[in-house]
């Protein structure tokens, strides 16, 4: 997925470039997201439709916990967010638009523990435990209407709301029980749990895009 961003990105830009003779319709923004931060750029190829470029997100995070504050010792890391490549549509001479397109997740989470709980209260303290997450959708389709206030020309704000259909998160475990009297109930409480999580990830079908930051128009 790492190496499909960049060209999805490649892809985007050079499109916009080819319609583009100056920066004359042109813009760029930043902001906030509920990916994290984020940056854009668009283009204007015709009276009231613009191509835009969204890049947001945590590109790798680390996190680390121990027992007194987990139960347990914990590492994780992964990233989250992804690019976004969009039609805008201006019914009208103001600022809202209407946008869809696709966005190109890049969100996984990866992460290991010691000692383990099943839903039957049974406990092995000496289990190692690996997890990873991911958004289900690598290519998830985009929707979402925004608002930019200003003028044709300078700064402006700007604010946006959608929903990306990630599909779901698919949720794995890996581990071993550091006890061979106990690996079959082990297996089995692992396997009970990764099931648990994936029923209640698949219920995560779209992620809420919500943005505010500000923007210039060249």
């Amino acid at each position: 997925m790492t190496r499909s961003l960049p060209l999805a990105a490649a892809l985007f830009l050079s499109a916009a470039a080819a319609q583009a003779q100056s920066v004359e319709g042109a813009s760029a923004g930043f902001g906030i997201s509920t990916f994290g931060l984020y940056g854009s750029a668009a283009y204007e190829v015709m009276p009231k439709l613009r191509l835009r470029g969204v890049l947001t997100g945590i590109p790798d995070f680390e996190f680390e916990g121990d027992e007194d504050d987990f139960g347990t010792d914990i590492t994780a890391d992964g990233s989250l967010g992804g690019i976004a490549a969009l039609a805008d549509y201006y019914p009208r001479n103001g600022g809202f638009r209407v946008s869809g397109g696709l966005f190109f997740a890049d969100s996984t989470l990866n992460g290991s523990g010691t000692g383990f709980e099943a839903d039957d209260g049974e406990t092995y303290d000496d289990a190692r435990i690996d997890a990873s997450m991911r958004f289900e959708n690598e290519v998830a389709p985009m929707l979402s209407i925004g608002y930019v206030s200003g003028g044709a020309r300078g700064w402006g704000f700007e604010s946006e709301l959608g929903l990306i259909g990630i599909g779901g998160v698919e949720v794995t475990l890996d581990g071993s029980s550091g006890d061979d009297s106990v690996d079959a109930e082990f297996e089995q409480d692992l396997q009970d749990m990764e099931d648990d999580a994936n029923e209640m990830g698949g219920d995560l079908v779209v992620y809420p895009w919500l943005s505010l930051g500000v923007s210039y128009r060249f």
